[in-house]
């Protein structure tokens, strides 16, 4: 069986399905995403959007840390969108699910599927208006 991201201790009330990827990296042992992420009106960080934006977005990011194997595939269908702003996102994180003792992330970007520690999320703070 396998359990959806809202189930993470840390990712209840946000939304990866509706935020924009910005970054991958892979380093020994961590995945690290780097997202604009949606956080949704029961989350205690989410405030009114920011002029332009349609909804509650905040620069975040998911660790994924004591990682000990790692595949990455379908990297060479990446292509970055552009917005209108100039920024480069890789289109969403379509699921992150958890089995018995792994983790898989589906994407624009490809599949990537990883052993690791539970992963982490930490939201940077709301620009004041």
């Amino acid at each position: 069986m396998r359990d959806n991201y809202l189930s993470f201790p840390g990712f209840e009330e946000v939304s990866l399905e509706d935020s924009y990827v910005l970054d991958i990296e892979v380093h020994p042992a961590v995945l690290v995403i780097k997202l604009d992420l949606l956080l949704l009106p029961g989350h205690p960080e989410h405030r009114a959007p920011l002029p332009g934006e349609r909804a509650c977005f905040r620069p975040a990011t998911v660790v994924f840390s004591s990682v000990c194997d790692l595949h990455w595939t379908g990297q060479n269908v990446i292509k970055p969108a552009i917005d209108a702003s100039g920024t480069l996102d890789f289109g969403s994180v379509d699921s992150m699910t958890r089995g018995d003792d792994s983790y898989q992330i589906l994407g624009d970007w490809g599949e990537i599927n990883l052993q690791s520690d539970a992963p982490s999320l930490s939201i940077d703070l709301a620009p004041t208006p």
